[in-house]
């Protein structure tokens, strides 16, 4: 296994992935996050909120982002990285068929995707656990939506943070604005759901 993680790492080392990673991670946990925000406060704004509709639609929403983020990401990485070989192997003049290069690249597309891939649910269905508790008569809807509310503005508080530390910024502040675009998407949100 620790042989495994050795090759893994220089794979991504190898190949720079790192960096790419980290903005898929950043972007698409930020839109999981902002998508869950208006599968619920669009759903509270409509009507009574029925907890298994909003399971039912954010489970929906992080089944098709994942899938969505994977296939993409795969494909757009795929095609880059193929290219890239290509060029490399046209410089060197050799086949590369079976180089670490070639493994790397390949290691690093699934990385690539995988990264695209759970971050946006990850971070919709930590929004949507609250309503599990509200369908088992654990909490109340009015305590689950809320409570949705602060999990969705604390994963995008640390998205900021994580972009303060990248940034080298002061990562409250750069917490609190990525936050604050929660908040002025839900009050947008309020705003339309009751013309």
């Amino acid at each position: 296994m620790e042989n495994y993680l050795k090759k893994f790492r220089f794979h991504l080392r190898l190949t720079g992935v790192s960096a790419i990673s980290r903005r898929y991670f950043v972007m698409n946990a930020f839109d999981g996050a902002l998508t869950a925000l208006g599968v619920i406060v669009g759903a509270w704004t409509s009507g009574p909120v029925q907890p298994r509709i909003i399971i039912g639609a954010g489970l929906g929403v992080s089944l098709a982002m994942g899938i969505s983020g994977f296939s993409g990401t795969y494909f757009v990485e795929r095609a880059e990285r193929l290219r890239k070989l290509e060029e490399l192997e046209k410089s060197l003049l050799l086949d590369l068929d079976n180089s670490v290069h070639v493994k790397a690249q390949k290691t690093a597309m699934i990385w690539a995707a995988l990264v695209d891939a759970l971050s946006p649910s990850i971070a919709a269905v930590t929004a949507i656990v609250p309503f599990v508790f509200a369908h088992y008569g654990l909490i109340s809807i009015n305590e689950a939506v809320i409570i949705s509310l602060i999990l969705i503005l604390l994963v995008l508080f640390m998205i900021g943070v994580y972009l303060g530390k990248i940034s080298r910024e002061r990562v409250i502040i750069s917490g609190i604005r990525i936050m604050i675009i929660g908040i002025i998407t839900a009050a947008i949100i309020i705003l339309l759901g009751n013309i």
